[in-house]
C-alpha cells in the first residue's frame, strides 16, 4: 500500500512553483507519490483559460521523467463543479492507497473552514500546508489538529495538519499570463519549464 498526496488546482499553466513544491513535499514527507489532479470547474476561483486537453498536456509535459509524480485526472473525468471532498471520498473508497495527504498553499489553507465539509474531508486525510510568502497561516479553526513534525504526521491516518517549510517561489499562474499577454519576458521563462513554453507558444496559448 502506499502513501500519497494529492495537488490540486486549475494548473492554468502549470509551472516551476508548482513543480518545485511538488517536489520537496515528496521528498520531505517520502511520499510513494504525489499526484498533480487538476480541475474540472473551480468553485473558488474563475474558470481556466487553457481548455482540459491543453491543461492536460502541459501537466504531462511537466510531470515527464518524474518517477513520483502521476496525474490524476478524476475531476476532469467527473466534470463540472470540482469539490474536493467529492475526489477524496473516491480515492478513499477505492482503497488502493494506505494513506492519503492533501496538499494546500497557505492562501488556500486560510480559507478551507470555507470548503464543502472541511471537517469530512479530515477525517479522511491529513493536510499539508505549503507556507508561502507574506501569508501567515490562520490557525484558529485548526490549532487542535497541529502536528509539528513529519514523524508526528506519521504516526496520524487522518486529522492532522502539518505545516510544511518550503523553498519559496514568486511564480504564480495568473502573473505568468498576463506576462504572456504583454510579451514574454525573461521573469515568465523562468517560471516555465522548457517543453511548456513550446508548447504554449505552439498553441497560441493566453495570447
Amino acid at each position: 500500500m502506499k502513501t500519497i498526496g494529492i495537488l490540486g488546482g486549475t494548473f492554468d499553466p502549470v509551472h516551476m512553483g508548482h513543480l518545485q513544491m511538488a517536489e520537496q513535499v515528496l521528498s520531505q514527507l517520502d511520499l510513494d507519490e504525489l499526484h498533480f489532479m487538476p480541475c474540472a470547474n473551480p468553485v473558488h476561483r474563475d474558470l481556466p483559460q487553457a481548455n482540459n486537453a491543453d491543461r492536460l498536456q502541459m501537466i504531462k509535459l511537466a510531470i515527464a521523467g518524474h518517477t513520483g509524480f502521476r496525474l490524476n485526472t478524476l475531476e476532469l473525468d467527473r466534470g463540472g463543479q470540482s469539490y474536493m471532498i467529492d475526489s477524496l471520498r473516491q480515492i478513499c473508497d477505492q482503497g488502493q492507497f494506505d494513506r492519503v495527504h492533501l496538499v494546500l498553499g497557505a492562501d488556500a489553507f486560510n480559507v478551507f473552514h470555507d470548503w464543502k465539509s472541511p471537517d469530512e474531508i479530515l477525517q479522511l486525510v491529513n493536510l499539508i500546508v505549503c507556507r508561502r510568502p507574506g501569508i501567515e497561516l490562520n490557525w484558529s479553526n485548526y490549532s487542535d489538529r497541529c502536528v509539528n513534525s513529519v514523524q508526528a504526521l506519521k504516526r496520524k491516518a487522518h486529522g492532522a495538519i502539518l505545516a510544511l517549510e518550503i523553498d519559496e517561489n514568486p511564480c504564480s499562474s495568473s502573473r505568468i499570463k498576463q506576462q504572456l499577454q504583454n510579451g514574454v519576458s525573461a521573469q515568465t521563462l523562468d517560471c516555465l519549464p522548457e517543453a511548456i513554453q513550446q508548447f504554449i507558444m505552439s498553441n497560441h496559448l493566453y495570447e
